[in-house]
C-alpha cells in the first residue's frame, strides 16, 4: 500500500523523487505513533494536520497499530429514564493482566483501580445515549432514545474516544431493535444491523440511510421471546471479516432446551458487503448438546465457538479460514478443575443454575485467556472475570476496588483515527460525556 504523503516545507529545492521518498518516510514514521501524539502534532503545521486528518492516513495508522489493545469496561449499566447511568472506562489489556496481585490462602486475586479520572471515564448520558452497540476499529456505535408510552424514538451516534469526536444523532428508529455493528470493507463503510425475529435492516454510516434486507434464514438463538437463553447480550452478533455472526437453532422458534439436537446448531453469518447470509456449521468435534448454550466469539481476529463439554471441560474452537468448516481447530480445552470451578457444572441442575462462561480476550504474548463468568452470585452482576494462563495452568480473578464491572458487556477497543463522519462535532465536556468532578 502506498503511504499518504505530506508536503515537507524544506524540500522546495529537492529532486521530485527525493521529495516523494521523504514524504512517504514521514508518513510511515507517523503511522506508528499513538493517537494522542498525533492529535498534538496536528497543531504543528498545516501540512501535518492535513495528513493526519485524512482517511488514507487513518487507514494506514490502523493497519500499523496493535489490534484490540484495550477493553471498554462498564462499571454501571442502566436503561433509559432510570437514575443510574452507564459509564465507560477504556482500560488497557496489559494493565488488567498486570494489575496488583493478592494471594490469600492460595487464592490469587487481581484488583484493578477504577477510581475517578476525568480523562478516561465517560458517561453515555452526557452524549444522549445509554448503551454501546459495538466497537470496531476504534469507532463505537452508541444507542440513545426515549421509552415514551406511545411515541418511542431511538437514535445512533458514532464516537471515537481517542480523537474525542462524536457524530450527530443519526439513524432514527421508532421501535426497539436488537443491534450489531461492523465494517464493510468492500464499501469502506461502517454499518449497523437492526434485527428482530422477522425483520432485518442495515444502516450505512456513509449515506445515513436504513435499508430493509432479507430476513434471517434461521432466527438467532435468544431472539425469540420463548427461547431459553439467559444471556441474550452475548448473541447480539459478533463482527469478523466484514460479517456479523450469530448462533442459531435450525427448525425451531419455540422450544425447551431439552428438545434441541446437535444437528440443529448453526452459525448465521451476514456479509455486510453483499448483505446476504451464509450458514456455517459448528466444529465436527461438537458432538453433544451442552447443558447451557454455546457462544460465538472473536479471539485474535478469528471466529470462535465455545461450549461446555462432558460436564468436565470448557472448550474453544477457532476457525482458521473464515467460512471453511474444515478449518475449525481445537484451540483450548480447559478442565473446570484447572479453572477452580466447582459449582454450576452438574448436568442435573436447572437451566437457570448452570455455569456460563464467555471468552473475552486472548493474549498471545502472555498466554492468558480472559473469561466472563456467572460462577459467583446471580446472573451477570457482581461477578469477577477469570484470568487463565494456559501455559502455567494459573488461575486468577479480576475485580475492581471501587465498583462492580459488568464483564459480559465488555468490548474490545483499539485507539484509532477513524472518523465519525458524515457529520462530526468536536467533543467537549458538555457533549462528550466527561464526568464532572
Amino acid at each position: 500500500m502506498n503511504s499518504p504523503q505530506v508536503k515537507s516545507p524544506h524540500l522546495n529545492g529537492a529532486p521530485p523523487s527525493l521529495s516523494v521518498l521523504l514524504d512517504e518516510l514521514i508518513s510511515e514514521i507517523l503511522s506508528r505513533l499513538p493517537v494522542k501524539t498525533l492529535m498534538q502534532m496536528k497543531c504543528v503545521c498545516k501540512s501535518l494536520k492535513t495528513l493526519i486528518s485524512g482517511p488514507a492516513f487513518a487507514k494506514l495508522h490502523l493497519q500499523r497499530s496493535p489490534k484490540n489493545t484495550h477493553f471498554l469496561l462498564t462499571p454501571e449499566w442502566s436503561m433509559p429514564d432510570e437514575d443510574s447511568d452507564c459509564s465507560v472506562v477504556p482500560f488497557t489489556v496489559t494493565d488488567l493482566i498486570e494489575s496488583p496481585l493478592l494471594i490469600i490462602d492460595n487464592y490469587r486475586l487481581r484488583r484493578i483501580t477504577n477510581s475517578y479520572d476525568p480523562q478516561s471515564h465517560y458517561r453515555l448520558r452526557n452524549m444522549d445515549c445509554w448503551k454501546i452497540v459495538g466497537s470496531c476499529n476504534g469507532l463505537l456505535c452508541l444507542l440513545g432514545g426515549f421509552w415514551a408510552t406511545k411515541n418511542k424514538i431511538f437514535w445512533l451516534r458514532f464516537w471515537n474516544p481517542a480523537t474525542r469526536t462524536l457524530s450527530e444523532k443519526l439513524g432514527y428508529l421508532t421501535d426497539f431493535w436488537r443491534l450489531a455493528f461492523g465494517y464493510d470493507v468492500s464499501a469502506n463503510s461502517y454499518k449497523v444491523v437492526a434485527f428482530s425475529p422477522n425483520k432485518v435492516k442495515v444502516f450505512s454510516l456513509s449515506d445515513n440511510v436504513w435499508k430493509n434486507i432479507e430476513c434471517f434464514p434461521t432466527v438467532p438463538f435468544g431472539l425469540h421471546p420463548s427461547s431459553p437463553g439467559r444471556y441474550p447480550f452475548v448473541n447480539s452478533g459478533v463482527y469478523v471479516s466484514s460479517t456479523i455472526n450469530w448462533l442459531a437453532i435450525r427448525n425451531k422458534t419455540e422450544y425447551d432446551w431439552n428438545d434441541i439436537t446437535i444437528d440443529q446448531f448453526v452459525i448465521v453469518s451476514l456479509n455486510l458487503g453483499t448483505e446476504t447470509y451464509q450458514e456455517l456449521l459448528p466444529p465436527r468435534g461438537f458432538v453433544e448438546v451442552p447443558p447451557v448454550e454455546p457462544s460465538v466469539n472473536v479471539l485474535m481476529d478469528c471466529l470462535c465457538f465455545s461450549h461446555r463439554a462432558k460436564g468436565t471441560h470448557f472448550v474453544i474452537w477457532k476457525m482458521m479460514e473464515f467460512g471453511v468448516r474444515e478449518s475449525w481447530t481445537l484451540f483450548l480445552s480447559i478442565s473446570f478443575q484447572s479453572l477452580r470451578i466447582y459449582h454450576g457444572i452438574d448436568d442435573w441442575l436447572a437451566y437457570g443454575s448452570q455455569l456460563f462462561l464467555f471468552p473475552l480476550y486472548f493474549s498471545d504474548s502472555s498466554d492468558t485467556l480472559i473469561i466472563a463468568s456467572n460462577q459467583e452470585g446471580d446472573g451477570f452482576y457482581n461477578q469477577p472475570a477469570i484470568l487463565y494462563n494456559w501455559r502455567y495452568n494459573i488461575v486468577e480473578e479480576i475485580t475492581s476496588k471501587h465498583t462492580e464491572i459488568l464483564w459480559f458487556y465488555t468490548k474490545d477497543y483499539v485507539e484509532s483515527l477513524v472518523s465519525t463522519c458524515p457529520k462530526t462535532t468536536p467533543s467537549t465536556s458538555s457533549t462528550y460525556g466527561i464526568i464532572d468532578g
